[in-house]
Parts: structure tokens; sequence; C-alpha cells
């Protein structure tokens, strides 16, 4: 049986370009050589791309050859331009199939503000926030900041609505940091949202669409608790050992069932496809479930969250990614 042909397109024009390189090799790493033909494409800072071995070339030239030489792309990219949409509507255009969600959920899902949007009109619970812009006065800034913390209290995380991976994500405890934080995130981004802190359990609900047998799956939860910082932030995330992660979650059946089904409405309200991961908070004093974001491309670095939980489910992490390109060749198919 002919190979499928496999371009795994990692790194980008984000801050988030080193993980997306481990996420790359994870994944390059775990493909079957005897059923793909792999070829790493790196994206550089710069916007050069790298097919293979060959010398970077501009975007258009390099959409051309990965419709000519690939039958999939398996996109291993986080943070903006790579997971926001903007990768997905080029390679719509060119016609190349790839995996993880299109260009409008993809979009949706990264910006935290207008997801948080879908999921209300879903019925999902979200924290308190607001939002602010670099062209808004500083003085209606502060009058409206400090009238949010005052109902809300402290601390408040502070976002930089299209990052991920914990990065643009700080928390501000006290009035001075959080009116410097939210300047300077401004100065950076132009776009800042800052949330109520909600304190409790935090837990993720990775979601996995089985193509073959035309399945949704609700993967087991995973909890968070981190070990080198007070809240799961960069270090947390991708320092080995830097949070405990238990898998499954050590809940009651009552709150997994909310949990996973939080997790799932999200995945469908946004219309994402393929995969998803959703992180939530249990409140500790209500109970209740707080949706926070979702990523239509989890990492797939050796301390990733959606191989973890794919592995407790007995999916190995091999079985994990023929499932994302048979989705993508699905989805390729029924277009």
């Amino acid at each position: 049986m002919e190979k499928l042909r496999v371009a795994v397109v990692m790194g980008g024009q984000s801050p988030e370009h080193d993980v997306s390189l481990k996420s790359g090799e994870g994944v390059m790493q775990n493909l079957d050589g005897e059923r793909y033909d792999t070829v790493r494409v790196e994206i550089g800072r710069d916007g050069g791309w790298a097919i293979g071995s060959a010398a970077p070339v501009g975007v258009l030239l390099a959409l051309g050859r990965l419709k000519e030489q690939f039958d999939v792309a398996f996109l291993a990219l986080h943070g903006p331009f790579g997971e926001d949409g903007t990768i997905q509507t080029l390679l719509d255009v060119v016609g190349l199939p790839y995996t993880g969600s299109g260009r409008l959920a993809s979009g949706l899902a990264m910006h935290k503000a207008r997801a948080k949007d879908i999921y209300v009109a879903a019925g999902l619970t979200v924290s308190s926030s607001i939002e602010f812009l670099r062209s808004d006065p500083a003085a209606i800034r502060e009058s409206v900041l400090l009238e949010f913390v005052a109902t809300n209290g402290l601390p408040v995380v502070v976002k930089t609505p299209w990052s991920g991976s914990s990065v643009g994500v700080e928390v501000a405890r006290s009035r001075t940091d959080l009116l410097k934080t939210v300047e300077r995130m401004l100065g950076i981004s132009g776009e800042v949202m800052v949330e109520r802190f909600v304190r409790g359990r935090e837990v993720t609900a990775p979601i996995l669409e089985d193509a073959e047998r035309g399945e949704v799956l609700t993967l087991p939860l995973i909890e968070i608790r981190p070990r080198v910082s007070t809240w799961f932030d960069y270090e947390a995330k991708y320092q080995v050992g830097g949070s405990l992660e238990i898998c499954p979650a050590p809940l009651d059946e009552e709150t997994t069932v909310r949990c996973q089904a939080a997790g799932l409405t999200a995945h469908r309200a946004l219309g994402c496809r393929g995969m998803s991961r959703t992180d939530m908070i249990i409140e500790e004093r209500t109970g209740d479930i707080y949706v926070l974001e979702t990523n239509t491309i989890p990492g797939f670095t050796q301390t990733s969250l959606l191989p973890q939980a794919a592995s407790v489910a007995g999916i190995s992490y091999g079985q994990l990614l023929d499932m994302l390109i048979l989705a993508a060749l699905r989805v390729e198919k029924a277009e």
C-alpha cells in the first residue's frame, strides 16, 4: 500500500515558536514509518518556510510545493498565525487537507474573549471579565479597572486574547500591579482582557474524533496541580515536573460527567473538529464549572496533556496521530 505523504508543520511566527518545535518533533518521532512518508516543514520566525532540507522560501511558493508534494499537513503550530485560522485559510485556498479545526473554529477559539461569548451562548459558565483596546482613554481604563476590582476582588487575571500556552497571561495581585500590567500588555498586543480569578481545581477536558467509527470521544479528564508556581503558567506547563498532572482526574462521577459535557459543548459550539482540549476551573466554594479556553491544537510535547489522556483511554501516541490524520482526510472527502 502506498504511503501517505505527510508534512509536519511546526515553528511559526508566534511567541510559541519553541513550544511548537517540540510538538512537531514529538509528532515526527511517533508517526508510523511504514504508513507515512514524513517531512519536517519549519516556519521560521521571519516567515520563511523550510521544507525538509531545502532552503527557506516564501509562503506562496511553499504552499504550491506543499500541495504538489504532500497528501496532508499535520499542524503542530501554536499561537498566532498557526492556531488562529491563518494557516488553515491558506491551506484551504490551495486545497491541502490538514489536521485539527478549520479556519472559523480556529479563529473563534483562539480569541479568548470571542470564545467566551460563544460559551455563554451555549449555556456554559464563564468568569466575569472586561476588555480594553489600546485606543481606549487611559483615564477610562483606570476607572473601569478599579470598579471591576471593587466588584470582583483581587487577584485578577490579565490576558492578551490571542496568546496560548500560558504566554501573555499574568496574575495581578494589587491595584498598582494591575494598572501597570494592563498598560504594559496593551503596549505589546493592543488588546487586553481582565478576568475574575476563580479559585479551585483546574481540569482539562480533551475531545478526540474517531472518524473511522463516526464518533466523538470524551477522553479522561486531567487535573493539573502546579508545583513551581501558584497557577498553571508557562513554567508549570512545560518544565518537566513543573506540575502534577493526574489522569484520570480524581473527581466524583457527577463532577466528571459535568466537566466532560462542558468540554464537548465547547468543542461543538465553536465548531471544532478532529480534537480539542478545553480548560476549566471547578470553583472550590460552589463546585461550579468555569470554562477558561479551548485549545484547537493541543501540545504534542513529552509533557502534553492530550497524548496523556489518550494513553489512559488505551490509545497510543501513534494511534492518536493516525486518528487525527484520518479525520483530516475524511473532512477533505466530505467537502
